[in-house]
């Protein structure tokens, strides 16, 4: 299943409040990988709002992180969320990366179009190269 597309602004401010209230203590350095755009990562045509993760508790709270999540329309929204915890992925013991009680498909059966387009340019790209490195030996 295609990923849904919905983007938003993160609203830094907003953020930091959320991060604080979770954590109480954040260094600068901390906000080098604070997202400036969220991008829903739930599946296409999936129910209620749009999520996307923003903050990994790490010791702190190793079982939830922080999520925004947000309606077209409407403000952006932090809630700390229990990761989802399924874990029959594909690959056997692979977990969900989403929260519990997503709506629809888990994360691996949830495809970035971006990511899609991107793979089938370089294989298209590099189909000699790729051809030559996976022959068999003569």
């Amino acid at each position: 299943m295609r990923q849904c597309t919905a983007t938003a602004e993160v609203p830094f401010a907003e953020l930091l409040i959320a991060i604080l209230a979770g954590q109480k203590r954040v260094l600068g350095e901390d906000f080098d990988y604070a997202p400036d755009t969220a991008r829903c990562e739930l599946g296409l045509w999936h129910e209620g709002g749009h999520a996307a993760f923003v903050w990994d508790w790490k010791q702190h709270k190793p079982e939830e992180g922080l999520w925004a999540r947000w309606v077209t329309e409407g403000p952006m929204r932090f809630e700390s969320l229990t990761w989802c915890g399924i874990t029959d992925g594909p690959d056997g013991d692979e977990a969900c990366t989403l929260y519990r009680h997503h709506a629809r498909e888990h994360s691996w059966n949830v495809r970035d179009p971006e990511f899609e387009a991107f793979r089938r340019r370089v294989l298209a790209e590099h189909a000699g190269l790729l051809a030559r490195l996976t022959r068999k030996p003569d």
